[in-house]
C-alpha cells in the first residue's frame, strides 16, 4: 500500500455527471474521501479563474502585463513573490503569462484587478464558500477540494454555465415514478403520447451564466 493516497474526479462538463472518483487508495484503509472531503491548497490551478475575471473586465489575451519583481506591503509586513524558476521575463502577454504559469503575472494582475473582483469570481466558479481578498489568494493558497476544482473548470468548457457535479442521475419510486432527476432542463414538447413524425424537441438550458461565452472560448483557448 502506498503511504500517500490521491484523488481523481473525471466530470462530463456539459452535464456535471461524475463519470469516475477516486477517493483514495483502499476504502477499508481509509473512508475519507479525498475526491470531496480533502481541503488542499489548489496553487497554480487556481490562476485560470484570476485570468478569466481579468478577461470578463477589460483585458484582452494580448493585454501586457509586467513579468517583474512586485513588494507588497500590508501593515508593517511584507511579501515578496516569486516565479518557480525564480527570475522574471518582463513585459508579456496574458496568454504568455498562462501558458506559463508566472507567480508574479498573476500577482500583479490580481492586485490591478482587486482582489474583491477575484474572490467574486472564485465564488461564482464554486471554488470557495467565502474567499478572504488578500493576493497569496490569487497564487491558490486557499483550501478547497478537487471536486470543485473540476467543476469550476466545467465552468469554462461548458460555455460560461454553471456546472452542478451529480452522481445520481435520477431515481424512481416503485411505480416507475420520478422522484429525483439531476437534469434540471425543461422539456415542453416531451409530452407527446404517440410518434407524429414531430421534429426533436429543444431542451432548454436554464443552467446559471456565471461567466462570459466569449470570456469562456478565450481563457479555454488561451489553456
Amino acid at each position: 500500500p502506498p503511504e500517500v493516497s490521491g484523488a481523481m474526479v473525471v466530470m462530463d462538463p456539459h452535464t456535471g455527471r461524475v463519470l469516475a472518483m477516486v477517493g483514495g487508495f483502499s476504502y477499508s484503509q481509509s473512508e475519507f474521501n479525498r475526491a470531496t472531503q480533502a481541503y488542499r491548497q489548489p496553487g497554480s490551478s487556481f490562476k485560470p479563474i484570476v485570468y478569466a475575471a481579468a478577461l470578463d473586465n477589460g483585458y484582452t489575451p494580448a493585454s501586457v502585463i509586467m513579468d517583474g519583481p512586485i513588494t507588497i506591503k500590508v501593515g508593517n509586513e511584507t511579501w515578496t513573490p516569486k516565479n518557480y524558476d525564480g527570475g522574471a521575463a518582463g513585459p508579456a502577454t496574458l496568454r504568455s503569462g498562462i501558458e506559463r504559469s508566472r507567480n508574479l503575472m498573476t500577482v500583479r494582475l490580481a492586485n490591478d484587478m482587486g482582489m474583491k473582483l477575484v474572490a467574486e469570481y472564485a465564488e461564482r466558479f464554486g471554488v470557495y464558500d467565502h474567499l478572504a481578498p488578500y493576493l497569496p489568494m490569487a497564487l491558490g493558497a486557499g483550501e478547497t477540494t478537487v471536486m470543485r476544482m473540476v467543476s469550476a473548470y466545467s465552468v469554462m468548457a461548458n460555455g460560461g454555465r454553471q456546472i452542478k457535479p451529480s452522481l445520481i442521475d435520477r431515481i424512481q419510486d416503485r411505480y416507475g415514478k420520478t422522484v429525483f432527476k439531476h437534469d434540471e432542463r425543461g422539456c415542453e414538447g416531451c409530452v407527446t403520447t404517440a410518434w407524429a413524425d414531430q421534429a426533436e424537441p429543444q431542451l432548454i438550458d436554464n443552467a446559471e451564466q456565471v461567466l462570459d461565452p466569449m470570456t469562456a472560448y478565450q481563457i479555454t483557448s488561451m489553456m
